[in-house]
């Protein structure tokens, strides 16, 4: 699987640069979070981190599904129905 390799490489190219004089890292995330009914939200947005090791610790849980230069994919799954479903009255799929 190439995505721990690309991580490993982004990681590694950071201890590179002087971490005290480097500017704070802006990184570009679409969220994917997969609900119980199959429905899936997507949310694009900029976070910015000190270090990778930030940014690899809050999205601890969350599935790496691509990462590139210009954008990171993370998916995560809700033991849940999508907050539409919730709006129309369901609380649970059987």
């Amino acid at each position: 699987m190439k995505i721990p390799a690309i991580a490993l490489c982004l990681l590694g190219s950071l201890f590179i640069s002087d971490q005290a004089d480097a500017a704070p890292l802006l990184l570009t995330l679409s969220v994917e979070t997969v609900y119980q009914d199959g429905e899936k939200s997507i949310e694009q947005r900029t976070e910015s981190y000190e270090a990778m090791e930030d940014f690899f610790a809050a999205y601890k849980d969350w599935q790496i599904i691509d990462m590139n230069n210009e954008l990171i994919t993370l998916r995560t799954t809700e033991d849940t129905v999508s907050p539409l479903m919730k709006w129309s009255g369901y609380t649970s799929v059987d």
